[in-house]
């Protein structure tokens, strides 16, 4: 089970809406790349369930951008790939 901690709503992802989470846990995190996102160039690495393989969205690793720096150790969850629990 994915458990995380949102701190932002609606941001778009390859798949439509995400999240963004401070925090999250089983998950494995891949390798790091630089993808030229909608806010600017990052370096990310996509994030996947540790039982199941799925892919779920990515992790930001830098940001390059000033006004992007928050970003930074956060992770994006495409919301399609978000079951709500006991909330």
């Amino acid at each position: 089970m994915l458990r995380c901690t949102t701190i932002s709503y609606l941001r778009l992802s390859r798949n439509g809406r995400a999240f963004l989470f401070s925090h999250a846990m089983n998950i494995v995190v891949g390798r790091k790349e630089d993808r030229h996102l909608l806010t600017g160039l990052h370096t990310v690495a996509d994030i996947s369930c540790a039982d199941c393989h799925e892919l779920l969205g990515w992790k930001y690793e830098r940001a390059y951008e000033v006004s992007q720096k928050y970003k930074e150790g956060k992770f994006i969850l495409e919301k399609a790939k978000i079951a709500k629990e006991n909330w």
